[in-house]
């Protein structure tokens, strides 16, 4: 028998308790004021672009969260969920890109889908995305089986189709949640807690099936392309960047279209400008995703 049962040294391996599990590192939160937001941004440009007042900031290894406030763009203010900013692949040469964020996670009002714009952590790129639900006539359909005749009109056509992703554990931290393409996911509040956010009530959701676009095509301006053969193309057809105001525009005609499909109804006119032809690019053959 144990002399000290506090001591698992003396006690035999049989009775001895396993080793208690470590619970995920919760990233500190403190309230997303311009000060407190400040020195974690690093920029008044990217402040400017945040929308509203109240809010929380969260920091985990470079990776920057702000939720309760809407994200600014030249166009509209996306009513965002989550807006991420990451820090650690910042690069001084970006311009006015430095201001804006290199996530944002919202519901589209309009369709009632929820919408992902995206940086591409390499080529410094923006994409967006659309969930579609479970019940949508093309959940599941690779974007390139499906047809021209839908009328699927988005920047460079359909590049992307796939499930929610799913991250590492149940409650993936902040650097998995900046790249992960799904929906917004939400901790319930411990019991007896108020209710602070509108998508706290939110219920453990059916997976979508995404459906994207990347600004990455040859008429784009991707900012880790400064040499070579890329840059010289870009030139040639009078590529520009393409910018938070011009992807999320284009993720919400595509969440329109998408619903429209789904109603049976006929898509709905464009609204500005339609994208670059894509037969400019010689990528795509001429072809539709």
């Amino acid at each position: 028998m144990a002399k000290n049962p506090k001591s698992t040294a003396l006690v035999p391996a049989g009775q001895r308790k396993p080793p208690a599990k470590r619970k995920a590192a919760v990233p500190a939160v403190m309230p997303a004021t311009p000060d407190a937001l400040r020195p974690v941004l690093g920029l008044d440009l990217a402040i400017a672009k945040l929308v509203g007042s109240g809010g929380d900031v969260a920091r985990e290894d470079g990776i920057v969260r702000v939720t309760g406030l809407g994200y600014a763009t030249r166009g509209c203010v996306v009513p965002a969920e989550e807006i991420f900013y990451d820090r650690s692949a910042r690069r001084d040469d970006e311009g006015a890109r430095l201001g804006e964020a290199d996530k944002v996670s919202w519901r589209d009002e309009a369709s009632g889908y929820d919408c992902i714009m995206l940086r591409d952590s390499n080529r410094r790129h923006l994409s967006g995305y659309v969930g579609a639900p479970r019940d949508h006539p093309i959940w599941g359909w690779k974007c390139e089986a499906v047809p021209p005749d839908l009328g699927i009109d988005v920047h460079g056509g359909l590049m992307y189709s796939r499930l929610c992703q799913h991250g590492p554990s149940p409650t993936p931290g902040l650097v998995v949640e900046a790249a992960r393409i799904c929906h917004v996911r939400v901790v319930p509040p411990p019991r007896f807690e108020p209710l602070v956010h509108a998508t706290d009530h939110r219920v453990e959701h059916a997976d979508a099936w995404w459906f994207g676009f990347s600004c990455d095509q040859v008429y784009d301006v991707v900012p880790a392309d400064v040499h070579g053969q890329a840059k010289f193309l870009q030139a040639e057809v009078g590529a520009v960047y393409r910018d938070d105001a011009y992807v999320v525009h284009e993720t919400v005609s595509l969440a329109a279209q998408l619903r429209a499909i789904a109603d049976g109804k006929a898509a709905p006119s464009r609204d500005g400008p339609p994208p670059p032809p894509i037969g400019l690019d010689p990528r795509r053959g001429g072809g539709r995703g």
